[in-house]
């Protein structure tokens, strides 16, 4: 990925690395050879894993703390897409700092974004993908409802889960649920720990898929 930024001397361009690379990539970014890097990971000097087709990977978040360990002086720059991004949309502040609390506390890698307004949530989607949205559906503006109704056609092609977490849930309203894009409906009430577990399983299904996915897709690149 390629960011540019502006600068007093005009428009200047750095790469930005996301996701796994190859033996080949992290030498040229160290300015080294292949072997030497193939030896810095069969020391378990540099971690690495292997895609089915029996090729070194190797994430930009553990390249950059074996760059700083080893002293190695390159420029470097990245964004670790393992970093699961939960959202939460909720016009009650006590309540989202409960839970931005609890997800923070219960997963290493979390990052959490809030928001109280449904169309900056849909603003937030589109800009930060998270993972895992969990939705109020009494809001002021745009309202649960409406921003599950504006994600229908976003869905395709989409792995983010939306949990409905409310305070609100009539039968009526579990109706109305079941016919839109909602993945979850989970009663406020919910204890905290019972929350973090549901989450647990969602992170884990997406992660393992996610791993599928990369592995898939980089050993029949190779």
């Amino acid at each position: 990925m390629v960011e540019y930024r502006q600068s007093p001397n005009g428009l200047k361009y750095s790469t930005v690395y996301r996701k796994p690379m190859s033996v080949g990539l992290v030498a040229k970014i160290c300015r080294i050879s292949k072997k030497t890097v193939l030896n810095w990971i069969y020391r378990d000097a540099l971690k690495a894993y292997t895609t089915y087709g029996g090729h070194y990977r190797i994430w930009p978040g553990d390249l950059k703390k074996f760059i700083v360990k080893a002293g190695i002086d390159v420029p470097f720059q990245f964004v670790d897409d393992r970093q699961t991004v939960f959202l939460i949309v909720d016009d009650d502040p006590a309540y989202t700092l409960l839970l931005k609390e609890a997800v923070l506390s219960h997963f290493a890698n979390a990052d959490v974004i809030a928001t109280d307004d449904g169309y900056e949530a849909l603003l937030l989607m589109g800009e930060r993908k998270p993972h895992v949205v969990m939705l109020d559906l009494k809001m002021p503006k745009v309202d649960g409802f409406q921003v599950l109704e504006l994600l229908r056609a976003r869905r395709k092609d989409n792995t983010m889960k939306v949990i409905v977490l409310s305070a609100y849930l009539d039968s009526e309203t579990r109706a109305r649920l079941k016919t839109s894009v909602a993945d979850g409906i989970w009663e406020k009430g919910m204890p905290v720990h019972e929350i973090l577990r549901s989450l647990d399983e969602i992170v884990n299904v997406q992660e393992r898929h996610k791993q599928k996915s990369d592995s898939y897709s980089h050993s029949h690149a190779d």
